[in-house]
């Protein structure tokens, strides 16, 4: 996809939350929006048109019932609870995280294709107690060797939330209780642009990783960069699954430091 598209979704998510409001949002004030991520985004500089993309903004705002985003999707792209949509101001909206958050979403949607993944975004996987988890994207792939899965959630502010990151490993864990098949091969990926988590969300997934089975994969802004400057489908899918071997190869050596750091202790004991 071209760069203008993904900030014409943004544009377009933007004024769903400011419209649906009734808030009327100036030209001048879309420019702002726009020059400020161009500046934080210098790749984008040239790639659309401000004083027409501001222009979109204004002139939507009264008809924002036409191709606007449902309260599920605005919420799963602004990284936020639905309810929190109805005290959402212009003002809380963080459109360079919104450009990401679309940007992202869509890279892995096409990647996943790319490697013959049936996909689905926003789905909603319901775990143990009924937890709810809405993975930004879901995608299923079946061969003669099994069933595997891959749910892909993004954070997106930066640096990225830690409390974001706990709130999707607990989730994720209620589906894989609820339903055992999530399992052995299956992957699940968290993703940021910026240059790395934070060490108690890097903690936080790496012990995780310990105690399921399946496979829990953060990938910061430097694996996201190799994965796009990838010449081919395969080679991406060769760097994704190198990171995925490297993280199970991290998750072996702890558990064997942690197996050896028992025996110690009980026969200190």
């Amino acid at each position: 996809m071209e760069p203008s598209t993904f900030v014409d979704d943004a544009v377009m998510a933007f004024v769903t939350a400011v419209g649906k409001k009734g808030i009327q949002y100036t030209k001048e004030k879309a420019l702002g929006i726009l020059e400020d991520l161009t500046t934080k985004n210098p790749s984008l500089k040239g790639k659309f048109d401000i004083d027409e993309m501001a222009e979109k903004i204004q002139s939507n705002m009264d008809h924002v019932g036409r191709g606007a985003y449902n309260e599920e999707t605005l919420a799963r792209y602004l990284e936020i609870p639905i309810p929190d949509l109805e005290t959402l101001t212009p003002e809380m909206i963080n459109f360079e995280q919104l450009h990401t958050h679309i940007k992202l979403e869509s890279e892995f949607i096409q990647w996943l294709d790319d490697w013959g993944y049936d996909i689905d975004k926003g789905t909603s996987l319901i775990g143990l107690r009924g937890i709810e988890y809405k993975p930004d994207v879901y995608a299923i792939l079946n061969t003669l060797h099994g069933h595997y899965e891959i749910c892909v959630s993004l954070v997106c502010d930066k640096p990225p939330d830690e409390d974001r990151v706990f709130a999707l490993l607990g989730k994720i864990e209620a589906y894989s209780e609820a339903k055992h098949s999530f399992s052995y091969g299956d992957i699940f990926l968290i993703a940021t642009l910026d240059t790395e988590f934070t060490p108690g969300a890097l903690n936080a997934m790496a012990l995780q990783n310990e105690q399921e089975n399946y496979s829990v994969i953060p990938l910061d802004g430097n694996d996201i960069h190799t994965l796009e400057v990838a010449t081919s489908a395969k080679q991406r899918l060769e760097n994704l699954q190198e990171k995925v071997k490297q993280a199970e190869e991290e998750t072996r050596r702890a558990k064997i430091k942690r197996s050896a750091q028992k025996i110690t202790d009980e026969e200190i004991r």
